[in-house]
This record gives structure tokens, C-alpha cells and sequence, in this order.
């Protein structure tokens, strides 16, 4: 793609890096009629140094493309932000978070809604005596906790994203307590997600989740929970596994 780019916008204003410097990353910037107006190398292997930091770097080349485009100047605007969500029928928003330290960029959550049935709900009735509840039953939601991007384990073939197979693991469900007009209940244990691929890969943590509902009503009214576990991920630079913080939050929509 990079020799398209030279052969065909050669002449173009800002050309990338000179040859022999270049990485395998290219960033290029459009217009509004889809032609190339400027791109460099995303990732230079130029040392860059303290005071020339990548952001910066990037930073710098898109002010100038600011400039060939004739932006005087550019504003940052302030809009709300509104999460996925659900109107007409019930289900759960899932939030996911891995903490890399080296990507910090998988700190921000990844949100999904999922619909659910009646039946999904009624697995979570509430209980006057502690019940054991199979994690594969509540399949549906949990097997959104998974980190995506480039962490994402694809398919070698068809280089989709692998989805969650199954998910095992024997959940406690208790009464936890009663106020004036709701009962509690708190839904825990350690669950293992496993993935489409042929090699079994997992990775597991604990979950907990608080259920309220009505004084005179076994369905559930509300749920909000958590999930922190760990996320195996090879390092091949230096030839080991990671184990990554991985978490999860829960709440059921609409409320």
C-alpha cells in the first residue's frame, strides 16, 4: 500500500518519511472527497526523544494537514455522551476494562447491551435458602467479558474474532438482606470463559453480582456487579505469558 501511495501521490504536499525509514505503519489524512492530502510514518524508527514524544510527533504532521486543508482553527467541542442502551425490552450493559499498562488505550471500557428473556431473569429469582446456579446458564451476558482490539484471538483462516464458546463455573445465590422496600440478594464464585479456538484457550476470575427486588416479588428488579480476573496474553518480545487484569461491570437496563 505505502508504493501505491508514492507512485500514485508522489507529488502530493507532505510526503512521509524518507525511504529506508519508513515502518509498516502509515497514517494517512482525506478529505472530504476522499483524496489523500498528507501521510506519514505513524510509528518512525527515528529516535524521537524526550522532548519529541510519538504524540507529539502526531500531533505535529496533523496541524500541518490542518493547514493544507484550510482548518484555521480546530475547536474541540463539547457533546454528551450516550451509551448504548435499551428501550424496549430488558437485558444487561455490560462494561469491559483491560488494564494494560503497555496499551493504556484498553483502559477505556468497551460497552455492550445484551437483550435477555424472561427465562434468563427467572435463573435469578430470589431465594429464602442459598441455591447453587450454573454459570453456563447466564451464558448470554458473560460471555461479553472479553477484551477487544488486537486482543481479540481470531480465527487463523478467516481471521474472524474467535466469540466465547462456554462458560463453567458454580455460582452461589443467597439472601443478603431486606430494607423497608426492597430484598437483596448477592450472586458470586469464580467463572472460566473459554473461546472458539481448537486449543481450549481460557481465562477466569470471580464475580459478583447484587439482585434487589420487590418486598413481595421473586423477579429480579435491578442487578449490579462487577467481574476482576486475568487474561493471558504471550508476550513474544520476550517470550512469556502476561496475565492481564481484566474487568468487567454489569447493570440491568432499562432501570
Amino acid at each position: 500500500m505505502r508504493d501505491v501511495w508514492r507512485e500514485k501521490f508522489g507529488r502530493q504536499r507532505g510526503p512521509g518519511p524518507q525511504q529506508g525509514m519508513q515502518s509498516n505503519v502509515d497514517f494517512a489524512v482525506l478529505d472530504s472527497k476522499g483524496r489523500l492530502i498528507h501521510w506519514f510514518d505513524a510509528m518512525p524508527r527515528t529516535r524521537l526523544g524526550p522532548r519529541n514524544s510519538l504524540a507529539q510527533y502526531t500531533a505535529r504532521e496533523l496541524q500541518r494537514t490542518a493547514r493544507w486543508l484550510k482548518v484555521d482553527e480546530l475547536r474541540t467541542k463539547k457533546r454528551s455522551v450516550q451509551l448504548p442502551d435499551l428501550k424496549k425490552s430488558r437485558g444487561i450493559r455490560v462494561f469491559v476494562s483491560l488494564k494494560d499498562d503497555r496499551m493504556t488505550a484498553y483502559r477505556a471500557p468497551i460497552i455492550e447491551v445484551v437483550r435477555l428473556k424472561e427465562q434468563d431473569w427467572k435463573r435469578m429469582s430470589y431465594t429464602y435458602q442459598r441455591q447453587s446456579v450454573e454459570a453456563a446458564t447466564l451464558k448470554p451476558w458473560l460471555s461479553q467479558v472479553y477484551p477487544g482490539g488486537v486482543m481479540e484471538r481470531t480465527n487463523p483462516r478467516t481471521k474472524t474474532a474467535y466469540k466465547i464458546k462456554s462458560v463453567e463455573g458454580k455460582l452461589s445465590l443467597a439472601p443478603v438482606g431486606a430494607d423497608d422496600k426492597h430484598r437483596y440478594a448477592l450472586l458470586s464464585g469464580r467463572i472460566r470463559l473459554i473461546d472458539e479456538g481448537k486449543d481450549e484457550f481460557s481465562y477466569e476470575g470471580k464475580l459478583e453480582i447484587v439482585l434487589t427486588y420487590e418486598l413481595d416479588d421473586p423477579s429480579v428488579k435491578t442487578l449490579r456487579g462487577v467481574f476482576e480476573g486475568t487474561y493471558p496474553r504471550f508476550d513474544r518480545m520476550r517470550n512469556r505469558t502476561r496475565n492481564l487484569p481484566l474487568q468487567a461491570a454489569f447493570e440491568s437496563r432499562p432501570e
